[in-house]
């Protein structure tokens, strides 16, 4: 790999920067492209900005329980 190629941003550093958010994230370069509360805004947010090649994710926050298993 070339110098002056940067590695993506990790997924652990853009998602610790915005607990309980939606984020649309660039699958090349792992920076978010879009911000919101819900994943209904985003998906609009992603439409209006014709934003592509990103990748969907919710950012968890600390002070909800973690989930373990559906039963």
């Amino acid at each position: 790999m070339k110098q002056s190629e940067e590695q993506p941003r990790s997924l652990a550093s853009v998602l610790g920067e915005v607990p309980g958010c939606w984020v649309a994230v660039d699958r090349s370069t792992g920076e978010p492209v879009a911000i919101e509360d819900s994943p209904y805004t985003l998906a609009a947010t992603i439409r209006s900005r014709r934003l592509q090649n990103v990748a969907v994710v919710r950012a968890p926050d600390p002070t909800e329980p973690e989930l373990v298993g559906l039963g």
